[in-house]
């Protein structure tokens, strides 16, 4: 089939450029279409390991039925060994943790939230691990510990509990303006209808001035 000049000259730069750009383009394509299956791959994994995970999570209900802790330990830890970008994981850990505080085993629930804190994958449930781990230090009269755990990035729903957690650690510490400013703050962040704001204000009236 014949072509005229302009379809001709058309064709040659068509060429031209794919023997230029042919192998570089090729390539771009072949490594979009590989990152997309492997990220579908890895979609798919964390999907797997997921409903693994919330089977391995029922020997942690069991434990906490039979109100074992040597189980949920054993069933806490094996869910942070084999699935630890898992919420279920991070849930156990907390669990695990609230468990040792009732059992007056603080080390074991220090390394449970501080676990949480570190390799939680949920902003949220990290949030809540720092608030326990400051509030296990203001226990244990260590404030500068709690203070540091409180000034860490957290979702800004936490922002009230966490303000009134400095005020409590700062009252504990003896420093009462301190402590006023956090309680202040605290209040700004929480509604009127929030039934926290009484305690906050009845905890910033107990200071007095």
């Amino acid at each position: 089939m014949a072509f005229d000049l302009q379809e001709q000259e058309q064709i040659d730069s068509m060429k031209a450029f794919w023997q230029q750009w042919g192998k570089l383009i090729g390539g771009a394509v072949l490594a979009v279409s590989l990152g997309y299956l492997g990220y579908k791959a890895y979609g798919m994994y964390q999907r797997q390991q997921a409903e693994k995970a919330a089977v391995a999570y029922e020997a942690v209900d069991a434990a906490i039925a039979a109100k074992d802790v040597a189980k949920l330990k054993t069933a806490a830890q094996q869910l942070q060994g084999e699935f630890a970008s898992t919420v279920y994981a991070s849930r156990s850990a907390l669990v695990l943790a609230k468990a040792a505080f009732d059992k007056n085993d603080l080390d074991l629930a220090s390394s449970q939230l501080q676990w949480v804190v570190t390799n939680g994958k949920d902003e949220a449930m990290q949030a809540i691990a720092r608030l326990r781990l400051a509030s296990l230090h203001l226990q244990q009269k260590k404030y500068d510990a709690a203070i540091s755990e409180l000034n860490q990035p957290h979702p800004a729903a936490f922002d009230a509990e966490y303000l009134e957690l400095k005020g409590d650690v700062f009252s504990a510490k003896g420093d009462t303006a301190g402590a006023r400013d956090a309680y202040k703050a605290a209040l700004a962040k929480l509604v009127e209808e929030n039934p926290s704001r009484e305690l906050v204000r009845m905890k910033l009236d107990a200071l007095g001035g």
